[in-house]
């Protein structure tokens, strides 16, 4: 017979219930303390010392229904009953100690432990008897610790630079948190540690994202306060829990005082832009002919940009990108004369430059910003005349298109508002009959909202 065994959960021995006992206020305990964990409540709150003890005969009667030990049992028909032997280890330095020997009446297989144990490392070990009360097979020894259980409990979250749980990522952040609260102990520093807490910041709405845990950097004595560094080349805008968990797995609860919120001061960014472009025509010869040119100077570029969507790796957002140029052509036979425009919707991507500002080094400015944007739109040729001698002219020209466009830019920052901007893009026109590609460089000054 295969038998595996498996122990049905964690087994509380202090407050259990949360809502029942509050768990006293203390200094953090090692594993190498095997004395029993005693639910008290909170004297700076001035309860009855008959209302704890109350409470914790009721954490007590709570307990018993949890210290039960499961396994699984391939062929429980060939079983009589079952022995299991339950052994402790005080501290690193000593062996393993015999404490109980427990007996199912059938075969059943569960078994409550009584006496309850206190925490602490416990090993058990499974015995099968056969139909005729012959122990048969042994299992494995199987290690488990007992936890002592205190429910803690976060009541605010504050960052140093701003002193409230609010943090901006566009100025000078050092990461450094204080969080204060009961319940907040020391880390784990070994396998037979009973009474620790771990931390860390849980996304409000990713809630599959990966916790950030923090630096500790300080502890009270009281287990009510502690200091904590992030680091903010990974915290992102977003709103996040400081999240506290005991030994036990008991969490802190998920509230307005154990909120963070990191984000810009400015939520979205509103560009706009005007300049000089000079197209030239790089794909196209029948174009280039008509024109008589590959350039076309007498043009003038126009953009604006929306970004509501920004993140520490850069901001997202929508624009609109649109170019005109006049077109004067004479060559030898005729004489060409209209317009050209060419406007397109784009997908925005910014990352924005800053420094340190030198009048007041908490704050950051914003000194430049790179950009990359492609999209797609319209392109027209409006009231395009040919002249030919003797009085002679064509037909016009209105034509529309689609269009696509790619193409980077720069912005120089003069002040937190305006801006100079320089780029190119190359732009295509999708005309069946007057295929023709350009670059378009352009240099702008323009004003964020």
């Amino acid at each position: 017979m295969v038998i595996c065994k498996k122990l049905l959960c964690v087994l509380f021995i202090s407050l259990l219930i949360s809502s029942l006992v509050s768990a006293k206020s203390k200094k953090k305990k090692t594993g190498l303390t095997t004395s029993a964990a005693v639910a008290s409540e909170d004297k700076e709150r001035g309860e009855e010392d008959s209302s704890a003890s109350k409470n914790d005969e009721e954490a007590q009667s709570a307990e018993a229904a949890w210290q039960l030990l499961e396994w699984d049992e391939d062929y429980p028909e060939y079983v009589q009953k079952y022995e299991i032997v339950i052994e402790e280890k005080k501290d690193e330095k000593t062996g393993w100690t015999e404490i109980n020997r427990l007996f199912t009446e059938d075969n059943t297989t569960a078994v409550q432990i009584q006496p309850l144990l206190m925490p602490g490392l416990y090993r058990y070990k499974v015995i099968t008897y056969d139909l005729i009360g012959i122990p048969e097979i042994e299992s494995d020894w199987f290690e488990f610790n007992i936890y002592r259980a205190f429910l803690p409990q976060v009541r605010s979250v504050e960052a140093n630079v701003t002193h409230s749980s609010t943090i901006y990522l566009d100025e000078v952040n050092d990461g450094l948190f204080t969080v204060t609260g009961r319940n907040l102990f020391e880390l784990q520093e070994g396998p037979l540690d009973l009474s620790f807490t771990n931390y860390s910041l849980v996304n409000a709405k990713r809630k599959n994202a990966e916790p950030l845990i923090p630096e500790i950097l300080e502890f009270s004595d009281n287990n009510r306060k502690l200091k904590v560094q992030f680091d903010m080349n990974i915290l992102d805008s977003g709103t996040y829990y400081f999240t506290a968990t005991d030994a036990s797995g008991l969490e802190s609860e998920h509230n307005k005082d154990s909120m963070l919120t990191v984000k810009f001061r400015k939520a979205v960014d509103f560009d706009v832009s005007a300049g000089y472009t000079c197209p030239i025509i790089v794909a196209g010869d029948k174009i280039k002919e008509y024109l008589n040119t590959t350039v076309l100077p007498l043009s003038a570029n126009a953009k604006a940009t929306f970004m509501p969507f920004k993140r520490r790796f850069g901001y997202l957002g929508i624009g609109a990108d649109a170019v005109y140029s006049r077109l004067i052509t004479k060559t030898e036979g005729y004489e060409l004369d209209g317009n050209y425009i060419c406007a397109n919707g784009i997908l925005v991507y910014q990352l924005p430059i800053r420094i340190k500002s030198k009048v007041d080094e908490t704050k950051l400015r914003h000194i430049a910003t790179i950009e990359a944007h492609a999209g797609a739109g319209v392109s027209m040729f409006q009231n395009t005349v040919f002249h030919f001698p003797h009085d002679i002219n064509s037909e016009a020209l209105n034509s529309i298109n689609l269009s696509a466009m790619a193409g980077v830019s720069g912005q120089v920052y003069f002040t937190n508002r305006l801006y100079a901007e320089v780029g190119a893009d190359f732009v295509w026109p999708f005309m069946k009959d007057l295929p023709m590609g350009y670059i378009k460089p352009v240099a702008a000054v323009g004003w964020q909202f």
